[in-house]
């Protein structure tokens, strides 16, 4: 009997450079496009993947999964890229696998800051969260895979360290940049590791579209009002930081099925 063909692993981006890295090691590398969405197939450590750039933030990274989960029905969809670091023990190139990622700007924002709450969905009674774990197996792999992993050295304002992979909590919305008000708001509320722009949005879609996900975010320049100079400078070690990663959680995927 025919082996059956495993359905591919989703990984989505929300920029060129957060996956360029990954589809550079792409065997029988093609390339494709959905919509305004343009994306590469091939086979990624032996296992079958789809890699696109969603665009940032919330409308982009939902619209994009939600249109790639429907066409290539995945087995998993990874999100990786990354974010600014909320949490001091946070490292630029440090990678945190979600425990939990929260949408910080859905609900009510009052005199006391936000008042996070549920919203309704698309069928009649149905509710929808403003905060999403990943899915259970993808988690406890991820974890495991921590052992095996060893991160790139970084030389970073004279100091030499290799990041470390840790697990954490993701939040998301629109915002770039926040004032003071704002983080000290989310930090006795919500205690993020990482802030970022795409990644709840993502896995809301996952959740309601009934695909396992998971989020990886490294990170970059610290959480603050105006992080375009400091994102320019460390974006693209963490980016690089959180792609090698990846790619090692996809490697323990096909080594995982294979067994």
């Amino acid at each position: 009997m025919a082996k059956l063909r495993r359905a591919p692993t989703l990984i989505l981006g929300a920029m060129p450079s957060e996956v360029r890295p990954i589809s550079a090691q792409l065997v029988d590398r093609r390339s494709g496009s959905l919509g305004c969405f343009s994306y590469e197939t091939g086979r990624l450590r032996g296992r079958r993947v789809v890699v696109a750039v969603t665009g940032v933030g919330v409308t982009n990274g939902a619209m994009a999964a939600a249109l790639f989960v429907n066409t290539f029905n995945p087995s998993e969809t990874i999100v990786t890229g990354t974010g600014s670091r909320f949490n001091a023990r946070i490292r630029t190139g440090d990678t945190v696998i979600s425990t939990k990622t929260i949408h910080h700007a859905a609900g009510s924002l009052t005199d006391a800051g936000m008042l996070y709450r549920k919203v309704r969905g698309p069928q009649p009674g149905m509710m929808t969260g403003w905060a999403y774990k990943p899915d259970p197996a993808l988690l406890r792999l991820a974890k495991q895979a921590i052992a095996t992993y060893e991160s790139a050295e970084i030389v970073l304002d004279g100091v030499r360290y290799r990041p470390t992979v840790l697990t954490g909590v993701v939040t998301a919305s629109d915002l770039f940049g926040v004032s003071a008000a704002k983080i000290e708001d989310m930090r006795v509320k919500l205690d993020p590791d990482i802030m970022e722009m795409e990644s709840a949005a993502i896995a809301q879609a996952c959740h309601q579209l009934g695909t396992p996900h998971i989020v990886f975010r490294a990170g970059s320049n610290r959480t603050q009002p105006n992080p375009g100079a400091d994102y320019r400078r460390l974006g693209r070690l963490a980016a690089a930081a959180a792609a090698r990663w990846t790619i090692h959680f996809v490697e323990t995927l096909a080594m995982r099925d294979a067994a």
